[in-house]
């Protein structure tokens, strides 16, 4: 038995998520049946992070325990001849028996990625979400402040969340800006379900005008989800990095 440990990245236009569900097409299914035709072997796939429909991923990792003598190495070769086009392999390696794609996770960084151009390029809509409205970077810059250190963030996340323990730890949150297009870079010890979403969106509603800073410190403090922000489209955010 080894245990085997890839790094993958996927476009997730075309997916309803990365766990393996009933309801349509997902990372975890395409990945399990491509090692299935090398190895035989029916193997459950862990991955680093369970993204949502249409979100898209530069370094998710994931492990799975198999009998196949095939070396670890050549796992990558083998599944980028049978993965469909919008999931890749980058890399494949052996790792102990200990490891644990999801519980050895220490932070993990997204990046979300937003347009205000005026004639929005049609061929950007899966990869980027588009606003008309003009932002106020400064003040987005200046709330982002809140969100960094430890706190309970119930208030920005779904209602479906299935977790007991809301306490998560920021450690970076930046926005940069080049024309018309924005980047929201967040690395956090863990993220809830629309975590990520609902706090650039929040952040976008500061930035022009709708929510006020104080707001989402009241938000932050007494987990209120009706005064943070809307849910941001998943198409403009990326899983950027897992860290061990």
């Amino acid at each position: 038995m080894q245990r085997i440990k890839l790094v993958i990245q996927y476009d997730g236009s075309d997916f309803v998520g990365w766990q393996r569900q009933k309801n349509g097409r997902t990372v975890q299914q395409e990945i399990e049946c491509a090692i299935n035709k090398i190895t035989a072997e029916d193997v459950t796939v862990v991955g680093s992070s369970r993204t949502d429909a249409k979100v898209h991923a530069l370094n998710q990792v994931v492990h799975f325990d198999t009998n196949s003598t095939i070396p670890a190495n050549r796992f990558k070769i083998a599944l980028n001849d049978i993965l469909p086009d919008d999931v890749s392999v980058i890399s494949s390696k052996k790792v102990s028996p200990n490891f644990h794609a999801r519980f050895d996770v220490k932070k993990k960084s997204y990046e979300y990625y937003l347009s205000t151009e005026k004639q929005f390029c049609p061929l950007k809509r899966k990869y980027m979400t588009h606003i008309e409205k003009i932002l106020d970077i400064d003040k987005m810059r200046k709330c982002a402040e809140l969100f960094l250190g430890t706190h309970n963030f119930k208030g920005f996340c779904s209602a479906q969340a299935q977790v007991k323990n809301f306490e998560r730890t920021i450690y970076t949150l930046k926005i940069t800006q080049k024309k018309d297009v924005y980047r929201f870079s967040i690395t956090g010890s863990g993220f809830l379900q629309h975590m990520v979403r609902i706090i650039v969106g929040t952040l976008v509603e500061v930035g022009y005008g709708k929510i006020l800073q104080e707001t989402v410190k009241s938000a932050i403090d007494n987990g209120d989800r009706k005064l943070a922000g809307r849910t941001m489209p998943p198409q403009g955010l990326y899983l950027k990095k897992i860290y061990f």
